[in-house]
């Protein structure tokens, strides 16, 4: 274990204070480097637009550290981890931070919806919206990646954080497909498959064995964008989040200089410029995958990418709601998540979270 917690010990590696260890074998397998980018200032108007989001959220939540879909919800584990990446992206963690006490709640009360979580689809007495849209799984995904983050975060809890991470990684494993996809059984399966991939990268990183394959969900990716229907050009409901967030997993994989990979960048650059739509009428796909991207875009030097980061972060601050929310408009229209989504993308420049380092 690491004698500081993993987003020290990334700060610190930024810095060149440290040196990187050798990385396991999971998140080794196909991948390239992805250092390096501009640094990018959070304006006052951005800053007041967290802090409202952030003030939000907390109000949000319930007494046992959970949230529901919206305020006065009973509690949802795929929102509940949302909120608790959206803390830890924020800079509270179980053990400090502005919302130390909340965060530290918010674990707990997530470790007991982990703990009552049936693995087995067939014993879940109900759906959430997140599992119809993204995948059944995905609660199982954004759990995991929480707890990876906050794993080196909370001392005195490794026991029972590594007892449900172990649970979660196993089953996720198991449903992988032999394509590398998790399925296709929702409305955006390509984005369950984006973050099956960007929770079993987290929790490798965090030192636990992944038996999966992170080569095949890459070859996955990149097919779909080279074999992309142009009749679908012009619907971005359907296409917006499947680019944004494949192109998480693809620059992490080393397909940054594939024709497909940077054509892809390029139509977002174009829409993100153009197109109102993805940002007036976003659901919680949407949302996320601005997040996801903009993780990869602010890695780059190069200038037109450079520009991704303030057109969304101001789209976003524009269609804030008056209460310091996000509402989502079609699919994923659960508030707590749509909010935890955009303020994990402002606060992205921060580096608050260890996915990104890669």
């Amino acid at each position: 274990m690491l004698p500081v917690s993993r987003r020290q010990f990334a700060l610190r590696a930024a810095a060149g204070s440290l040196l990187w260890p050798t990385l396991p074998a999971w998140l080794l397998e196909g991948m390239g480097t992805a250092f390096g980018g501009n640094p990018v200032r959070t304006d006052g108007a951005t800053r007041k637009s967290i802090d409202r989001g952030m003030k939000w959220l907390i109000g949000a939540m319930r007494r046992d550290g959970t949230v529901g879909t919206d305020t006065f919800q009973p509690p949802d584990l795929s929102c509940t981890a949302m909120l608790g990446l959206a803390l830890l992206s924020e800079g509270s963690s179980p053990q400090g931070g502005l919302y130390s006490r909340e965060s530290r709640r918010l674990l707990y009360g997530l470790l007991e919806l982990v703990h009552q979580r049936p693995m087995q689809l067939e014993s879940l007495s109900s759906v959430t919206l997140v599992q119809r849209k993204i995948g059944m799984q995905a609660d199982l995904f954004l759990a995991t990646l929480y707890l990876s983050e906050v794993y080196f975060e909370s001392p005195g809890d490794e026991t029972e954080i590594r007892q449900a991470l172990t649970r979660l990684i196993k089953q996720i494993c198991l449903t992988q497909g032999p394509d590398g996809t998790w399925g296709t059984d929702s409305w955006a399966p390509i984005l369950g498959t984006v973050m099956g991939w960007v929770c079993l990268r987290s929790a490798s990183s965090a030192g636990f064995q992944i038996d999966a394959s992170a080569k095949r969900v890459g070859e996955a990716l990149i097919k779909k964008l080279r074999e992309r229907p142009l009749k679908e050009e012009d619907n971005w409901m359907h296409n917006f989040y499947k680019d944004a967030s494949s192109l998480r997993v693809l620059y992490s994989l080393n397909y940054r200089d594939d024709p497909a990979f940077l054509e892809c960048v390029n139509r977002l650059l174009t829409v993100a410029k153009t197109d109102s739509r993805p940002f007036e009428l976003a659901g919680g796909e949407e949302y996320l995958s601005f997040y996801l991207v903009t993780e990869c875009l602010l890695k780059e030097p190069k200038p037109e990418w450079q520009a991704w980061y303030p057109c969304v972060r101001d789209h976003l601050v524009k269609h804030q709601n008056g209460d310091g929310s996000w509402s989502g408009h079609h699919c994923i229209v659960n508030r707590t998540f749509c909010t935890a989504a955009a303020l994990l993308t402002l606060l992205a420049p921060n580096g608050g979270l260890t996915t990104s380092e890669l």
